[in-house]
């Protein structure tokens, strides 16, 4: 009993091992997409910073300034939402593999189980052959 080793170990530690790297991947992608909406947050509100500026200054060429800075966030604010839609794509998508790596597995460790019962069954019958054959044995000798 002590002796068992699973058939299929090296196939499991595998699927664990790309399990784990799945599990990183998440995890990394999760910081990105953390990372970005910070920035997408950040920038809304420098938008909002210049409009409030812009409604209390009166000169001309401040205001072109204010406009044109305020243009350029605007556009940075749109690729900003699209990286964020990209990233949260790639981060479906990691959850998807992640779900995957982990259902192979549990499969791996399901074989595992069925097969420790199967090998612990055939041990049981054996053994219970050996201690019929001893029983056999005994009653059939005379005790004198």
């Amino acid at each position: 009993m002590g002796n068992y080793k699973f058939s299929m170990e090296k196939i499991l530690d595998w699927r664990s091992d790309t399990e784990e790297e799945k599990k990183k991947k998440l995890a990394e992608i999760q910081r990105e997409q953390l990372q970005q909406e910070d920035l997408l947050h950040d920038l809304i509100q420098e938008n909002i910073k210049i409009k409030n500026e812009s409604l209390s200054t009166t000169r001309i060429d401040i205001l072109r300034r204010q406009n044109l800075y305020k243009v350029m966030l605007d556009e940075r604010i749109v690729q900003q939402k699209n990286l964020l839609d990209k990233t949260e794509k790639a981060l479906e998508a990691a959850r998807i593999e992640l779900m995957e790596a982990h259902k192979d597995k549990k499969v791996m460790e399901k074989l595992r189980e069925k097969e420790y019962s199967f090998v612990m069954e055939q041990e049981k019958s054996e053994e219970q052959k050996q201690l019929d054959e001893m029983a056999t044995f005994s009653y059939g000798r005379a005790p004198y």
